[in-house]
C-alpha cells in the first residue's frame, strides 16, 4: 500500500479538528501510529494528562483491594525485571514519566525500594505531593528537578524520552546523578545509519490531540550514551503494542519499538 497520502493528510495541522469519530475509524483501519514530519526540532506540545485526585484517590483503593498493578506499564512485568537485577538489596527508583500512584505501590511492595522518585508535569507533581501528605506516602518523593536528588540506582523513562525536546540536556542531568543503570522502554528507534541522531514524527493515535516525538537513531543513542560512561547491556522488542512502522517504509529501512538497557562502565550486572 502506498501511504503517501495518508501521511501527508494526518501530519497537516488541521487534525486538530477532525472529530474523534473520524479519527478512531483511521486508526482501525490503517492502524497508523505516527507519521514522519519536515520539522528539525519538536514544537511545543504536551501530552494530554488524563489524571486528576479522584482518580489518583480511586487506583488507591483498588490497589488495596485487589494488590494487583491496575495500570500496566511499558515493560511488562517490571518488578520481576528489577528484582533480577537487584534482588532483596534496597535500591532507590526514579520514574520518569510515571503518571499513576499503582506503580509506587506496587513497586514498594514487591521490592526493597529505599526512594521512590517520580517526576513529570509540574501539575502532576503537585497532585503527588498533595497524595503523599494526604496518605504519608514513606520514600516517596515527587520532584520537579533532577537536582533535589541526591541518588539513584536505576532511572526508568516509561515510553517517555521521545517527547523531551532537549533530552540529551535530560539525559546528562540523570547521569550527573550516576545510576547503575538507565532503563528506556517502549521507545522508537531506526536501525539506518543516517547521519541524524533522529527525526521528527507525529503522533497520530491520540488525535485530535496534537502530539510530537523523536524517533532515535539506535546506533547514535548507542554511541552518545558511550561517550558519557554507559555502555548497553541490550536492546530488545517491546511487546506491549503491535506499533505499525510500514508508512516510514520509504523512509527508514528498520524501525522498531524497543526496551533498551543500560549499564553505568566499571559496574557489574
Amino acid at each position: 500500500m502506498d501511504y503517501t497520502f495518508l501521511n501527508k493528510l494526518l501530519s497537516k495541522n488541521f487534525t486538530r479538528f477532525f472529530p474523534k469519530t473520524i479519527n478512531r475509524k483511521l486508526f482501525r483501519k490503517y492502524n497508523i501510529f505516527f507519521v514522519p514530519t519536515n520539522l528539525n526540532t519538536l514544537p511545543n506540545s504536551f501530552y494530554p494528562i488524563a489524571t486528576n485526585l479522584k482518580k489518583q484517590n480511586d487506583l488507591i483503593s483498588k490497589y488495596k483491594k485487589n494488590k494487583k498493578l491496575i495500570n500496566q506499564t511499558t515493560k511488562k512485568k517490571l518488578d520481576k525485571f528489577l528484582f533480577n537485577y537487584f534482588g532483596k538489596s534496597n535500591f532507590s527508583f526514579f520514574d520518569i514519566g510515571g503518571e499513576n500512584i499503582d506503580l509506587y505501590l506496587h513497586l514498594s511492595k514487591k521490592l526493597n525500594i529505599r526512594n521512590y522518585y517520580m517526576y513529570n508535569f509540574k501539575s502532576l507533581i503537585v497532585l503527588f505531593k498533595k497524595l503523599k501528605k494526604i496518605f504519608e506516602f514513606k520514600g516517596f518523593f515527587p520532584i520537579e528537578n533532577v537536582s533535589s536528588i541526591k541518588k539513584i540506582d536505576f532511572a526508568y523513562f516509561g515510553s517517555c524520552i521521545q517527547y523531551f525536546k532537549n533530552y540529551k540536556i535530560f539525559l546528562k542531568s540523570i547521569i550527573r546523578k550516576k545510576p547503575k543503570y538507565i532503563f528506556f522502554s517502549g521507545t522508537s528507534f531506526f536501525h539506518d545509519k543516517l547521519i541524524k541522531d533522529y527525526i521528527v514524527v507525529k503522533q497520530t493515535n491520540y488525535l485530535p490531540n496534537t502530539i510530537y516525538l523523536f524517533f532515535f537513531n539506535l546506533n547514535n543513542f548507542i554511541k552518545f550514551m558511550n561517550l558519557n560512561g554507559y555502555k548497553l547491556v541490550f536492546f530488545e522488542t517491546n511487546r506491549t503494542a503491535k506499533v505499525n512502522y510500514k508508512n516510514f517504509s520509504h523512509l527508514l529501512k528498520k524501525t522498531e519499538y524497543l526496551d533498551v538497557l543500560f549499564i553505568k562502565k566499571g559496574k557489574n550486572i
